[in-house]
């Protein structure tokens, strides 16, 4: 059994593990459970939605496991070319655990028989490189204060609308009975 600490706030991080169980055997448990099932009977622990993909290699075909890697979860080449010779000799299944399954906590992974870690590969961030905002209305504290309140209206004005809506309508009712 193999143990892995997840450190507490990771971020970006994929682990590939290859699927030790025969590809025929997999298809058939796939076919008949639910895939999240699956991928928690595999690693011991539920994980969240979204958090983990199981799939066959040869559901790659054409593209590749590496060029899947970069190109669907911007990992760096330098670092699939590290384990260029492990990914493309891998068949079978193979499961991919986000950080996001761990929320955040430190987690520590009993992993069984039933997997084999491959690799853990970052994602890259990218830089968040910004033109700073020059324009006069992006400056804070640009508005001219108005220090006085509007001042409400006085009187009765709101009163001598409502006077002068009875009588049009008062009018109205007569004009149209007579």
């Amino acid at each position: 059994m193999t143990t892995l600490t997840i450190p507490a706030a990771e971020h970006g991080q994929i682990r590939l593990f290859a699927v030790n169980r025969p590809v025929d055997a997999m298809a058939r448990t796939l076919q008949d459970n639910d895939k999240a099932a699956v991928i928690s009977d595999l690693l011991g622990f539920a994980v969240p939605s979204g958090t983990a993909e199981l799939f066959a290699v040869s559901d790659l075909t054409g593209v590749g496991l590496p060029r899947y890697l970069t190109d669907g979860y911007t990992v760096t080449e330098a670092q699939i070319n590290a384990d260029r010779a492990r990914l493309d000799a891998l068949e079978g299944y193979v499961l991919l655990l986000f950080s996001s399954a761990f929320d955040g906590a430190e987690t520590t992974l009993r992993i069984g028989p039933d997997l084999t870690l491959i690799g853990t590969y970052g994602e890259e961030q990218p830089t968040m490189a910004t033109a700073p905002l020059t324009a006069d209305a992006a400056q804070p504290y640009t508005g001219v204060p108005n220090m006085t309140p509007t001042t409400p209206p006085r009187g009765r004005a709101g009163g001598a609308v409502i006077l002068l809506a009875l009588i049009v309508a008062l009018g109205l009712i007569l004009w149209w009975l007579l």
